[in-house]
């Protein structure tokens, strides 16, 4: 699931919020520093989303001539026109997409705000309800800013969503999974780092601190078997101190990241399988590589389908 940063402009002659993906349209991302048309860079503000996918809206951009205000919103009808270069409902002549949103909130994502200054005639728009201080229709905050409603749903900019690279040593038959790449050495497919480690590439993505909605991921080694274990279930093996074994030989060394126990908009399964002659779990978005999904039957390479551990985005 591809995502764009949206960085965040103010022009301080015409009082002007922009918001756009594209840095180039003015020309910096240094904050402070001021680009074309006289917009001072602000920051990165939030994400969007590349592309469609299901219970994803287009999140439309406007511009106001008269006024000089940027309008963002994913209901249509409230300009009354998609069509780029057209003007509709307001004076607000249509620019195209900015990105795609979520219309309800899900895992590890923030609510876009949307206020309007009607002496300024600015919208602006921000994840971080303590800007303006309210969140309530209709009042007004700081810098006289009156809250109109929530945009849609994101990702923040500063996201906290980090690669788990995934590993492969024949000698042992052991799948290593991480987000810290310095525990082999390497990422790039092929190549061979720390223990022996053979570099399978990037397996998905996870989010390294916990949100709303999301739940760890709990690390394990099986010392004898050579076989890395990881679940949300704490009470598989019944710990989560590192160090400590706990069920079935398995010692704990920590969580991996969190992932969302139920489905969201662009998450993918991570699917479970577990290779008894082996002694190896195997963790992977692609149902491809084994062939089978449901728990219990066997697959490619003797993999039994052990369910899903959580869901995730990949890239």
């Amino acid at each position: 699931m591809s995502v764009s940063v949206v960085h965040r402009y103010f022009n301080e002659g015409t009082k002007d919020h922009f918001y756009t993906t594209n840095a180039g349209e003015i020309g910096t991302t240094n904050v402070g520093a001021v680009g074309n048309h006289g917009y001072k860079y602000e920051g990165a503000a939030f994400t969007v989303f590349n592309h469609h996918h299901a219970g994803l809206l287009p999140f439309y951009r406007y511009w106001q001539e008269s006024t000089h205000d940027h309008f963002y919103t994913t209901n249509a009808g409230e300009i009354g026109t998609t069509t780029v270069g057209q003007v509709g409902n307001h004076g607000y002549k249509c620019e195209g997409i900015l990105g795609y949103v979520s219309g309800s909130d899900f895992p590890g994502a923030v609510g876009i705000l949307r206020y309007w200054n009607d002496q300024l005639h600015d919208h602006f728009y921000t994840v971080d309800p303590n800007e303006i201080g309210t969140t309530h229709v209709g009042q007004a905050g700081k810098f006289g800013f009156k809250f109109e409603a929530v945009a849609g749903y994101a990702y923040p900019a500063q996201s906290d969503i980090v690669p788990v690279f995934r590993y492969w040593l024949e000698s042992t038959h052991d799948h290593f999974y991480t987000t810290n790449a310095g525990e082999i050495g390497t990422t790039t497919a092929g190549q061979t780092g720390n223990f022996g480690f053979k570099s399978e590439g990037t397996a998905f993505f996870v989010w390294s601190h916990p949100h709303n909605g999301l739940v760890p991921v709990y690390r394990y080694n099986h010392p004898q078997n050579h076989d890395h274990f990881y679940t949300t279930n704490v009470g598989e093996i019944g710990t989560a101190v590192v160090g400590q074994a706990g069920n079935h030989g398995y010692v704990a060394e920590g969580v991996l990241g969190y992932v969302s126990p139920n489905p969201f908009h662009g998450g993918v399964p991570v699917y479970r399988y577990w290779q008894e002659s082996t002694k190896d779990h195997f963790y992977t978005t692609n149902a491809g590589e084994i062939g089978k999904t449901n728990p219990g039957e066997v697959g490619n390479h003797g993999y039994k389908a052990e369910g899903i551990l959580g869901y995730v985005i990949i890239q």
